[in-house]
């Protein structure tokens, strides 16, 4: 990403203190030690992923950085990061009012509209978030999909959730609004993973991305932290 001086905002860190409620308000204490970049599984299959860096442009206020970045969305929210921060920094809810942040200003749309398919498919008819057959076309060397994963580990090859959790998890949906607002948004082709190949890979890293979504005209993102194979081309 080309940055500009616009995109820096020197108030924009006490601007942001009073949105997220109290969460974050102590990013400015960060020691910039690592741990939780060092402790983070997401960084440790896609090393341009680095919450200390993140936390870093929060502070500074280079807004733009971080809301165009392919980063922001690698985080699933394990909150390993906040376990083992020194200052107690809630890193996780960071990125999750970020991400809406960056909605509201058209990045990421192309994962958030791949969500519809998973809901529908697998989250609300069978209680599970990530396929059995999903695989991480990122990363090089595989050990197969996650229902080989499970099995060897003496699983079943799929999670099995109750009729009652199953219950509570649409009940939840419907009550957030989440079913209603995946309904709005629409989906996009999502890909089967048991026939996957090389041409089959290569679609799933450059997902399909609207032009909009409602009034929100949609942006490419930037890998503004690095490249997934650890290149860096940004700033150390």
């Amino acid at each position: 990403m080309l940055e500009q001086v616009k995109d820096w905002d020197d108030d924009f860190y006490e601007k942001f203190k009073p949105i997220a409620m109290g969460f974050v308000n102590e990013a400015e204490k960060c020691l910039q030690c690592g741990k939780c970049t060092g402790q983070c599984p997401a960084a440790a299959v896609t090393p341009s992923y680095n919450p200390r860096k993140i936390i870093r442009d929060l502070v500074n206020g280079n807004l733009k950085r971080v809301l165009s970045s392919v980063e922001l969305w690698q985080c699933f929210f394990c909150s390993g990061c906040f376990s083992v921060c020194p200052m107690d920094i809630n890193f996780p809810f960071f990125v999750f009012m970020f991400r809406l942040a960056a909605m509201n200003e058209g990045y990421g749309w192309e994962d958030v509209k791949q969500l519809e398919g998973y809901a529908e498919k697998d989250y609300l008819r069978k209680g599970i978030t990530v396929s059995t057959f999903e695989r991480n076309p990122e990363v090089v060397e595989t050990i197969g999909d996650i229902s080989k994963i499970r099995m060897e580990a003496g699983l079943p090859p799929e999670r099995k959730v109750s009729d009652r959790g199953l219950a509570e998890i649409n009940m939840i949906s419907d009550l957030s609004g989440m079913t209603s607002f995946m309904k709005k948004i629409g989906g996009v082709e999502l890909l089967d993973c048991k026939t996957c190949n090389d041409e089959q890979a290569k679609r799933c890293k450059t997902k399909p991305l609207p032009s909009k979504v409602g009034k929100i005209k949609t942006k490419l993102r930037f890998y503004n932290y690095g490249e997934p194979g650890g290149k860096a081309h940004a700033e150390a």
